[in-house]
């Protein structure tokens, strides 16, 4: 399986004759090689050229309409196998395999390292969230394991230092596995969604949250939602808050990710000010959608969410999941448990597709064989979606992440 979001470095010294005739047929540009953009920087999109082994940056300051090129991306000098693991307005942060580090980006739409500390290590889906604007809940490293025990850091993403370090660990069955999911701080406390699978890396019938004081990191409880299995993932958006504080978390139990569609894939709650799972409410949009399974969600306001669905009558190998033309996306009332399929082609590659905007707006990133690959753009107010920019020169689009 790819990486998420990586930058995976080929010095210019070691870029074979091969590597620079397909360098110049997709436009790749120099370090030295810059144009200014027409507005401030906002945005981040990875792309992948698989055939070279190059997976650069890009940096725009306008997605919702023209043509961007791959000529005007960047790799990271000198630091291998990036991945994207989150923003904060001005600010992108960047992990690589010895170091955590905080890029800001000038008018040229070029990053700039602003600070590092060493890392726990590498992983293709960081698990992280901002405990205030200014001190970040981290885990780099590898994600998977039989003992539960994870390690953590807290940076202070102001000085770059890191303010302090230890280990969760997840409640496990014996001859089981853990994977954590996703950071969520609600009421003072930090919720832990994981993958609990057996050695078959089937995930057991029900969706574990563990749940640890915010302040202290110490283990309160673990809480189970029994109706799916596997809530929230890293790699993709998966959960939101309402405008009142209720906590909405979506299934990834896919056999992409979690392995168990004995289950259905759905939407569950946790009221704003309770810690336990909501009995009276279950979202299965598995059932709605004849059979199909989900991938992640976004909360756009006023109880709607936009939904990825893998299309399973389109899915005939596991290498489908990621690589073939099988995602759809629907707009989901979460009160009235209704879904409406969104205007957008086909895509492949499930991975950071979907991003909230400052505007209330919102991006999917579609990577279309029939439409090429382009950011379209969700207007929650008239619940509308139309093509925004298109982006040419790479195979495909990895991700996407503002940082307005």
């Amino acid at each position: 399986m790819q990486t998420l979001i990586t930058s995976k470095m080929i010095t210019r010294k070691s870029i074979s004759i091969f590597f620079i005739a397909l360098a110049l047929i997709c436009g790749c540009s120099d370090d030295n090689e810059t144009t200014k953009l027409d507005g401030t920087p906002k945005y981040i999109v990875a792309l992948s050229l698989p055939a070279i082994e190059s997976y650069p940056f890009h940096i725009l300051s306008d997605v919702t309409s023209g043509v961007a090129d791959i000529s005007q991306s960047q790799e990271i000098p000198g630091s291998p196998n990036n991945v994207a693991v989150t923003t904060s307005p001005g600010f992108v942060y960047l992990n690589s395999a010895e170091k955590f580090t905080k890029y800001s980006v000038d008018e040229n739409g070029i990053l700039k390292d602003e600070g590092s500390v060493p890392n726990k290590g590498l992983s293709g889906g960081p698990v992280s969230t901002f405990l205030s604007p200014d001190r970040l809940l981290v885990s780099t490293g590898p994600r998977q394991n039989a003992s539960g025990i994870f390690s953590y850091q807290i940076i202070n993403t102001s000085t770059m230092t890191e303010e302090s370090a230890g280990t969760i660990t997840l409640p496990l069955d014996a001859n089981s596995t853990a994977i954590p999911s996703n950071y969520i701080v609600k009421d003072g406390k930090i919720y832990v969604p994981y993958i609990h699978a057996d050695k078959s890396y089937v995930s057991y019938a029900k969706a574990p949250v563990a749940i640890y004081n915010a302040t202290t990191l110490a283990y309160e409880k673990t809480i189970y939602e029994e109706r799916t299995a596997s809530l929230s993932y890293s790699v993709v958006s998966s959960h939101g808050f309402s405008e009142n504080g209720d906590l909405y978390l979506i299934s990834c139990n896919s056999n992409y990710w979690a392995a168990n569609e004995t289950l259905p894939s759905g939407i569950a709650r946790i009221k704003a000010g309770e810690s336990e799972f909501d009995a009276s409410y279950f979202f299965n949009i598995t059932e709605a959608l004849d059979g199909n399974h989900t991938g992640g969600m976004l909360y756009v306001g006023n109880n709607k969410a936009i939904v990825q669905v893998f299309n399973s009558k389109l899915i005939t190998k596991y290498a489908d999941y990621q690589n073939g033309y099988v995602i759809e996306y629907y707009l989901a009332d979460l009160k009235e448990k209704t879904l409406e399929k969104l205007n957008v082609p086909l895509s492949k590659y499930p991975r950071k597709a979907l991003a909230l905007l400052n505007n209330g707006k919102a991006v999917i990133m579609i990577n279309s064989q029939s439409e090429g690959n382009a950011l379209y753009i969700f207007d929650p107010k008239n619940e509308t979606v139309v093509k925004g920019l298109t982006y040419e020169g790479a195979e495909f689009m990895n991700g996407f992440l503002s940082f307005e």
